[in-house]
Formats: structure tokens, sequence, C-alpha cells
């Protein structure tokens, strides 16, 4: 039993390795809590920061605020998107840690996970819009060995928006390791205002005129039976403190 136990770990973490080497996108989000009383310090230093170092390419940072959720209060940079073979040539010059360590982190109360987001291609729709001010994030626990039987459900949500070419954003990221707090995917909701919460809810239907009468309640179940919990976030960009996207 042993031998064949280590037999599916080999195999497993080939067919990893071999996934890996197809083209990706991948966001390196880090959740910082900034000192109550510098807030505007903070904003200051990390707008000089990203627009020296974090300009353009796979290196360029988006900031966000967190105004829900575990983290609510926090900053997420996010750098990316890129592959973990361009996570090797980061900025890490001299100038850049110490700008880094000398004039931000002064600032910092703590940060309180860093991730490693990739998205699912076949599980996402980016609509021909402008990128997305506010983002809501649901963040998912999913039962071990199940995330293959959750990539399907969503893979079928996101068929509904391609099919619809609807306004929203919509895409599904994995964690590229082990997180802590369930933290095994999310998925990216994108809006412009709050509004969108009262926009009239088509989903169940536009769901069954594309999968067929009664898949909703089935995708419902499938759902129920994979997913042992989920959270939200919702975050709000915060363009004051990055570089202009090119």
């Amino acid at each position: 039993m042993r031998r064949l136990s280590l037999i599916i770990i080999a195999l497993l973490v080939t067919v990893g390795f071999a996934f890996s080497q197809e083209k990706y996108s991948m966001f390196e989000n880090t959740y910082i809590y900034v000192k109550s009383d510098k807030q505007k310090e903070f904003s200051e230093a990390m707008a000089k920061h990203n627009k020296e170092f974090h300009g353009e390419g796979p290196y360029h940072v988006n900031v966000w605020m967190v105004t829900g959720g575990l983290y609510d209060g926090a900053i997420v940079n996010s750098m990316g998107p890129l592959t973990f073979t361009e996570l090797d040539s980061r900025p890490d010059s001299k100038e850049h840690n110490e700008d880094l360590m000398e004039n931000v982190m002064p600032y910092v109360d703590k940060m309180v996970e860093t991730g490693y987001w990739k998205m699912s291609k076949k599980a996402s729709y980016i609509p021909d819009a402008p990128p997305s001010q506010k983002l809501l994030i649901t963040v998912y626990d999913i039962e071990q060995w199940q995330e293959y039987r959750f990539r399907e459900v969503m893979e079928k949500v996101a068929a509904v928006y391609q099919e619809k070419d609807k306004k929203h954003y919509f895409a599904l990221f994995k964690s590229a390791f082990d997180m802590a707090h369930g933290r095994d995917a999310v998925t990216v909701w994108g809006f412009d205002s709050y509004s969108a919460f009262d926009e009239d809810w088509t989903f169940k239907s536009d769901y069954e005129e594309l999968h067929g009468e009664g898949s909703w309640q089935m995708v419902l179940d499938e759902y129920r039976a994979v997913v042992k919990g989920s959270v939200e976030e919702i975050w709000t960009i915060m363009p004051e403190m990055m570089a202009p996207s090119k």
C-alpha cells in the first residue's frame, strides 16, 4: 500500500510539472496592513516605488483596498500577470530593495498573506471593456481531491458569460500552493459601482437556456458536494498608488 501511495504521489508531481510548462497567467497577491496614522505617507511612498520599479510588463503592480471580508482594511499589492519563471527575474536591485525597506516598509504594520493565483482560462470570461474599478472576490474551501469537479462547475458558469456576452468580468483562479483558512480557489467578478447588485438577476434562466432545463439545480447540487464553504471580499482599485498601465 505504501509503495502504491508513493507511485501515485510521483505521478501527481509529474503531471503538475507537465502542466506548469504551459503558458499561464498568475498574480502574486500580498495583503498589507498600514499603520493607522501613516496612511498618507504609505500611499505616497508606494506610488513612488511602483512608478519607479513596477511600471510595466509582468512586474506591473495593481493596488487594491479590501473593503469587506477576512482582511477588511488591508491593501492588496497585486503583481502580474506573470509566470514563476518570470518571478525569478522580479525587480531585486539594490536600489529597489533599499527603497522598499527604507521608504515603504516603515509605514507597514504587518503583512498577513502572500499567495500565487493561476487563472483558469476555460473558466474565465474577460469582456472587451475597460478594467473594472471594483472586484467581488469569492474565496472557496474545496473538498480534498475535488478541485477538478469544482473547475468543471465554474467552466459551465463561465460559458454562460461567454454565450451571453455579459458586461461583467468573471474569472477563476486556483492557488498554486496550499493556503491557510481553506483558501483553495477564488472567483473574481468585476463591477464599477454598487448599483450592479441591484440589477435584475437573470443568470438562472440564462444558465438553463444554455445547458438545458433543470441544469441549474444539477449544478447547485454539484457545487454543494464539492465546496465546504466560501467567504467574500470586495476590492476597490487605488490608482493613486500605481504606475499607469501601458
